[in-house]
């Protein structure tokens, strides 16, 4: 097996320690957690790269049994990291591939402009918040322009993207956009007492139906509210429930805003404002749901939106060719994780 200089130093080192101890001498000998190719990968690069990961952890997760669990998945997500971006370095090399100082320069530059800052505040940035020197942070952007540049390689000349497939990306992120949108309810509620008759659930079935049409042909949807809602909290107001945050939504994950129960934001999620659900059985109970409003999108039409849509596809089509890559390398190279 071949080693890159500093691998072999650090392992002849640990030989030549272990060579020089006496029967009763404990040695601590470098180990191996991966072999890709011809190269190893030592356990004290993985702990150098798991540094900052480590203080996050230990920021967040609490001690013990949690703590460690927290850490052992870290360290096998990250070496397989490694392993994939060892697999694209003996790929890029085999091609003569090499990312130069300008080429890093420059996408710092890119980084630090995208973010409103100079290079020397980005850097001391992101050293402040993960503990990464500016040695590292550079040879992390030299990754990531190699990555680039491979791929970009790889898919020369077949990144031809359609308008079908645009339009189609373009209703995907309104969709998508709209789990994360406020939006403010309305509703009437028609309770069924406990033992109800069949008769008696079907007549309340069959005025949530009369309610949910009037209210569709355009009726005062809260006078409709004020004279059959059972539900004395929010008859008086029209029903109105106040603005909602998806369940999904950033808002509702942090607990900063309520929430309905799924079944109802299930039926008013597809709803326009202004328009209707049909009844649905909530609990004890039937409910008719009106969409007073939403949340503006930040979407106006298709042509604003066209460039974003454009790199939302490149960007999948890149993920899955990288995917594609690097399974393919993994076939054709020898890989052994040890971890």
């Amino acid at each position: 097996m071949v080693l890159r200089p500093a691998r072999t130093a650090a392992l002849a080192l640990a030989l030549a320690l272990l060579a020089s101890a006496g029967p009763a001498s404990a040695v601590v000998v470098e180990r191996v957690v991966a072999v890709v190719g011809d190269e190893a990968i030592l356990f004290t690069q993985l702990r150098k790269r798991g540094e900052p990961f480590l203080r996050l952890i230990g920021k967040q997760v609490p001690a013990g049994a949690q703590r460690a669990a927290a850490e052992s998945q870290m360290y096998r997500d990250l070496l397989q990291k490694m392993v994939e971006e060892e697999l694209q370095e003996q790929a890029a090399a085999k091609s003569k591939i090499v990312v130069t100082a300008e080429e890093i320069d420059g996408a710092i530059r890119t980084l630090a402009t995208q973010q409103g800052q100079s290079v020397s505040d980005l850097v001391r940035t992101v050293e402040a918040k993960s503990g990464i020197s500016e040695v590292d942070y550079r040879d992390e952007v030299r990754r990531q322009v190699l990555e680039g540049k491979m791929l970009s390689l790889r898919v020369k000349g077949r990144l031809r993207i359609t308008e079908e497939e645009i339009k189609s990306a373009y209703q995907r992120a309104l969709r998508e956009e709209r789990e994360r949108r406020e939006y403010r309810p309305a509703w009437v509620v028609l309770r069924i007492l406990p033992g109800s008759s069949s008769q008696a659930i079907g007549e309340r079935e069959a005025l949530a139906a009369d309610i949910a049409a009037r209210a569709r042909a355009g009726e005062d949807f809260a006078e409709l509210v004020r004279r059959f809602s059972d539900d004395s909290g929010t008859r008086e107001r029209g029903g109105d429930l106040g603005f909602r945050a998806p369940q999904r939504s950033p808002a509702a994950v942090s607990g900063r805003k309520p929430v309905l129960a799924r079944e109802l934001e299930e039926v008013i999620m597809p709803l326009e404002p202004d328009e209707v659900t049909a009844p649905v059985r909530y609990g004890d109970a039937l409910v008719v749901v009106k969409l007073l409003s939403r949340q503006a999108s930040r979407f106006t039409d298709l042509e604003s939106a066209r460039p974003e849509m454009m790199q939302r596809l490149q960007n999948e089509l890149l993920l899955r060719e990288k995917q594609a890559w690097l399974e393919d390398l993994k076939r054709r190279m020898h890989v052994d994780v040890r971890l």
